[in-house]
């Protein structure tokens, strides 16, 4: 990938990371992405290089863009993402106990799955990096 193009990609990626920043760990909503999740990886992984074989390398920069790459791993499908617990809804219910207790449940395997995600994300990223000498 041209890094005029990695650039374009990785800016409005940011731009969408800087609007909807993550609050909690029940994810993102997919729909959100400018692109697909490899398309921005690429085109992360394009910019590290540019970052990281400039004359005056860019730390910040090439700190900026890894958790941009990591933070990949919150956006999910929309309907897995779940949604904030709104506790004006759960005391109309008829069962608040166990409308709060599907929250938790729910929220505890999403956060599951972002760790498992960024996890696989951290070892990709570390890979390249080693590769790429940054």
């Amino acid at each position: 990938m041209d890094i005029e193009k990695a650039i374009k990609i990785v800016k409005e990626y940011g731009r969408i990371l800087k609007e909807q920043p993550i609050k909690n760990v029940q994810g993102r909503l997919m729909s959100l992405l400018p692109y697909d999740k490899d398309t921005i990886k690429e085109a992360i992984k394009a910019e590290l290089i540019y970052a990281g074989t400039a004359e005056s390398r860019e730390e910040k920069m090439i700190s900026t863009l890894k958790l941009a790459f990591l933070q990949l791993a919150s956006f999910l499908p929309d309907n897995e993402v779940v949604p904030e617990f709104n506790v004006d809804d759960a005391l109309d219910s008829e069962d608040v106990c166990h409308n709060y207790y599907k929250y938790l449940y729910r929220s505890e395997k999403v956060s599951t799955h972002i760790l498992e995600q960024t996890s696989e994300l951290v070892e990709e990223l570390d890979g390249f990096c080693q590769d790429n000498g940054l």
